[in-house]
């Protein structure tokens, strides 16, 4: 033992040895910065069109404890973009004043969870933009985008619920885009979305009556299953204003309540009654039809858009050369589960 401890120590010693002797190489070498050396190779300016700087994959838990001693929380992952003409010297003119730090921007994510009263990304997300445009009035408009990871509240085998036991739901996210400018600051621009809805039918579909040509294999079905990976996005209706007279705020939409209808109807819109379910002729009509029924029961959403990559369930049809006499052949039983490659299916429903 403590010759092993002794062999450690030498070793540690030989690694610290190299690394001040790597320093004093590099050193020597002039392997350092040099601020006041070349700072910029080009020999012609040409137009800043476009510019922002923000931080991304900022991930945080808000944990909010009751006095009953309930707990709820949320956990976010969020990205900001801070938008200013004034920022445009940073790039240009190698000037950093007046430049909020990205690491700056990090910790006020961390500032505005503890102190906002927000459950939703979307109102996270706006009193996040708020803070930002009164902290620092150079900013002519911020973004956030804010992802929320879904977590359910436990419960015991005999179904009661735990006051500060959380499951990761599924790989489904609540999202969320926040746009806020310094010219309408009571008007923040919202997106919401959602993503990782993952959803499967065994039956009640088919796909047919499709270009057939000469590079065509896949053939007329009526029974398949269909399976996807949703992706949705949605936008607001105006709202109309909280009190009278010009610049009155907006009332907010419910968000959680808006949420959970685009939720209830896409999944409705892809499955059909629970008894029976409803036939679908492609992925696409399908979409299409279940944007319809959300904005049918969502008057707050003006559009909605539908990204639904196909995950593929490939009927076995090799079975009944497998196993031997009596190996039974596909029944419409048994699937290659893929997704790659997979086709690409979107639309966008709107009022207009």
């Amino acid at each position: 033992m403590l010759r092993s401890l002794g062999r450690f120590r030498a070793a540690a010693a030989s690694a610290a040895a190299l690394g001040v002797a790597g320093y004093s190489a590099s050193s020597s070498t002039n392997c350092i910065s040099k601020p006041d050396g070349l700072t910029k190779q080009r020999t012609a300016d040409y137009t800043l069109a476009a510019h922002y700087h923000g931080k991304r994959s900022v991930r945080v838990l808000r944990v909010r404890r009751q006095e009953s001693g309930l707990e709820t929380v949320q956990e976010y992952n969020v990205q900001t973009r801070l938008f200013s003409p004034e920022y445009s010297k940073t790039f240009t003119h190698e000037d950093n004043s007046g430049l909020v730090a990205t690491d700056t921007q990090k910790n006020t994510v961390y500032v505005v969870a503890q102190r906002t009263d927000a459950t939703t990304p979307e109102a996270y997300g706006a009193d996040l933009c708020r803070h930002l445009l009164i902290e620092y009035p150079l900013l002519s408009a911020v973004e956030v985008d804010v992802t929320e990871s879904l977590w359910q509240r436990a419960t015991t085998a005999a179904g009661e619920p735990h006051d500060h036991g959380f499951v990761r739901a599924s790989p489904e996210c609540a999202l969320a885009t926040v746009r806020l400018t310094r010219a309408a600051p009571d008007a923040p621009e919202v997106t919401s979305g959602l993503s990782g809805l993952t959803v499967l039918k065994t039956t009640q579909s088919g796909f047919e009556g499709y270009l057939h040509d000469k590079y065509t294999l896949l053939p007329d079905t009526r029974e398949r299953c269909m399976a996807t990976e949703m992706e949705v996005h949605w936008s607001y209706v105006p709202s109309a204003p909280k009190g009278k007279g010009k610049g009155s705020a907006e009332a907010a939409p419910d968000y959680a309540r808006v949420r959970e209808t685009v939720r209830n109807e896409m999944l409705r819109g892809f499955y059909g009654p629970p008894s029976g379910g409803v036939y679908s002729p492609s992925l696409q009509a399908t979409i299409y039809d279940a944007g319809c029924l959300v904005l049918k029961a969502a008057p707050r959403v003006a559009s909605i858009s539908i990204f639904t990559p196909n995950i593929h369930m490939i009927p076995m049809k090799q079975l009944s050369a497998l196993g031997g006499p009596g190996q039974p052949g596909f029944q419409d039983d048994v699937y290659i589960a893929t997704s790659e490659p997979s086709g690409t299916i979107s639309c966008t429903v709107d009022r207009s």
